[in-house]
């Protein structure tokens, strides 16, 4: 027994021992990462001058973003609260929807699952520079709204450009969410659901009661990296429209763009990343939680 505890012991000194490299690295250059954003953050410093040229003026960035009127900030909050909002929430639904219909049994799923890679794969940038053209006035969407609707929009006006982006990221984003339910659907165990049908329950008692408790774990963790992923997208919305007309598209990471390197401003850039920082950090501690409380009611 003592030999046993012994070995076991060994294999856990052996398992922290590998990993102990790999988190070090990450640790450290996290860390002074981390450090250097703080310390800008605290400075006024512009772009391209030399760090002895920085100015410490404490917490005086903070408090022009979060309450001088010429800020935008809080514009930028709120457009970023409707983009991930309405996007996170669309993929989410669409992409369980389709792995639940990809999980029966349906002809040529294998397919239909290869061609979800494809919005995958392709570059974020390309495919802003492409629904770019495609958003266009005379571009293959008014297109098709023209041809069935006999009208054509201007999605590059200020009414129109946010959605335009959201419709982008939800046929890029869908498939993410598709392929990792689809896979967490497949690895379900059967009993559960042959037994709900010996009791005479319906397909949505079966969704209610057995599918959505038993898969709330995974909807968790892929909604929470979506949401990390969504609060930091960039590519996309700057090729498409680089956060105009005006402002309309200008989410956090543009914000943080424009006044880093547009303003040349770095200290309040740096007050921005940090404050988005923050809120990525609580926006996915109250998922968490939210998720926890749904998963025990139910």
């Amino acid at each position: 027994m003592l030999g046993f505890l012994k070995k076991t012991q060994r294999s856990k000194f052996t398992a922290y021992g590998l990993i102990l490299p790999a988190f070090a690295v990450v640790f450290i250059l996290a860390a002074y990462s981390a450090y250097w954003l703080v310390k800008m953050s605290l400075v006024k410093w512009l772009f391209g001058e030399p760090w002895i040229n920085s100015i410490w003026v404490g917490l005086d960035n903070y408090r022009w973003l979060l309450f001088d009127q010429n800020s935008s900030f809080w514009a930028s909050v709120r457009i970023t609260a409707v983009y991930v909002g309405i996007a996170l929430f669309v993929e989410l639904v669409l992409g369980l929807g389709i792995a639940l219909l990809l999980n029966s049994k349906i002809f040529g799923r294998s397919i239909y699952t290869a061609f979800l890679i494809i919005p995958i794969v392709v570059m974020p940038s390309m495919v802003g520079m492409v629904f770019r053209l495609y958003f266009s006035y005379d571009g293959l969407i008014n297109y098709f709204i023209e041809t069935f609707f006999g009208a054509k929009f201007n999605w590059y006006g200020p009414e129109l450009a946010l959605p335009a982006v959201i419709l982008v990221d939800i046929w890029e984003a869908t498939p993410f969410f598709v392929l990792i339910l689809l896979a967490g659907l497949q690895a379900l165990p059967k009993e559960p659901f042959e037994a709900a049908r010996v009791d005479g329950a319906s397909n949505l008692q079966e969704f209610r009661w057995i599918t959505l408790p038993m898969m709330a774990p995974l909807i968790v963790t892929v909604s929470i990296l979506r949401l990390m992923d969504l609060l930091r997208s960039f590519d996309v919305i700057f090729v498409m429209f680089a956060g105009g007309p005006g402002d309309v598209t200008t989410t956090l990471p543009l914000y943080v763009y424009k006044m880093t390197l547009i303003a040349r401003n770095v200290g309040r850039g740096s007050a921005a990343s940090i404050m988005l920082i923050i809120i990525i950090v609580a926006l996915t501690f109250l998922l968490i939680r939210l998720f926890e409380r749904i998963k025990f009611e139910m």
